[in-house]
């Protein structure tokens, strides 16, 4: 092989290679991008996600103060800063100014919306900070993606499925056994129609989702099982996800509620045995009916001896 021919070959080789290597180099830029978007996406979903659910709560804590219920007003008055802002926060970090503005509003909202002061003042409070609210939307969020209707779904799905976890909490054999959870469950309720009211969609599709969310509040004032709300939530839920095409994400709510629920509640809401959450120290066993229980783990030995459980 002559020198011309190996320089060529050389040269040829350096190509494919230089080529190679920029087309894995665009791909990585490419892969980075699309993941730094995703994450960006998240982000502002989840920073969302909290603004919806202190709408939420200052519906709730305008009921209350309509009806003189002091001690639930308060509740909700108080939701916001104890439950929310930690993640407004950390979405908050490159702007401490408006961190610092939206905690002292949040934070004083429990002493200037309450029934000792006037209806009129105390709405005036809330309409404050419903406005910082929508101020922080703008700065983290931006219009365009607040104005994005599958963007809204999503917001929409996060609302009910925290509705269930609220829902399964506050019902027991049909009786409210935590008031402010049930009322928890009906404001994220509410304010995923408001948002909903919001959409551009096709008729039918408007029509069938309104009778859902219709036939939902009905299942709210029935103060039905909590497995037969689940059934009626899941429905409205997948008529957004078909129309989006983004699948919803089971409320980060839902393991750490039914930690607090005993094994029977927990199944009466619809799940599994094998999927009860024990609390910590507790140990998941079935008894001879199937059952699901909690137990120390020092005990099962003696359930076993008892043919309580196998």
């Amino acid at each position: 092989m002559g020198l011309n021919q190996i320089g060529k070959l050389r040269y040829n080789m350096f190509n494919k290679v230089s080529i190679l290597s920029l087309s894995i180099l665009l791909l990585a830029t490419t892969f980075s991008q699309s993941a730094l978007a995703e994450s960006s996406h998240d982000e502002k979903l989840e920073f969302a996600g909290t603004l919806e659910e202190t709408l939420g709560h200052f519906w709730a804590l305008e009921s209350n103060l309509d009806e003189g219920n002091a001690e639930l007003a308060l509740v909700h008055a108080t939701h916001p800063i104890a439950e929310l802002y930690d993640t407004m926060s950390q979405h908050l970090a490159e702007n401490p100014e408006f961190d610092a503005k939206i905690q002292e509003t949040l934070m004083e909202l429990q002493n200037r919306a309450n029934t000792e002061v006037s209806r009129e003042d105390a709405q005036a409070a809330i309409d404050e900070a419903k406005e910082i609210i929508q101020e922080a939307r703008m700065i983290v969020v931006g219009e365009e993606l607040s104005n994005d209707d599958s963007f809204k779904m999503q917001l929409i799905n996060g609302l009910l499925e925290t509705s269930k976890v609220e829902y399964t909490e506050a019902i027991t054999d049909g009786v409210i056994d935590e008031i402010a959870e049930f009322q928890d469950g009906s404001a994220f309720l509410w304010r995923s129609q408001q948002i909903f009211n919001e959409l551009e969609l096709e008729t039918d599709t408007t029509n069938n989702i309104t009778s859902q969310f219709e036939e939902l509040w009905s299942a709210f004032d029935a103060k039905v099982e909590p497995s037969e709300m689940h059934t009626l939530t899941d429905g409205i839920i997948e008529g957004f996800v078909s129309v989006s095409g983004i699948e919803s994400t089971e409320s980060k709510h839902m393991e750490e509620a039914f930690g607090h629920l005993s094994p029977l509640k927990q199944q009466k809401s619809g799940v599994a045995p094998s999927d009860v959450i024990c609390k910590a120290g507790l140990e998941l066993v079935f008894q001879l009916d199937g059952d699901a229980a909690c137990v120390k783990s020092s005990s099962v030995s003696k359930l076993l001896s008892r043919d309580w459980t196998n």
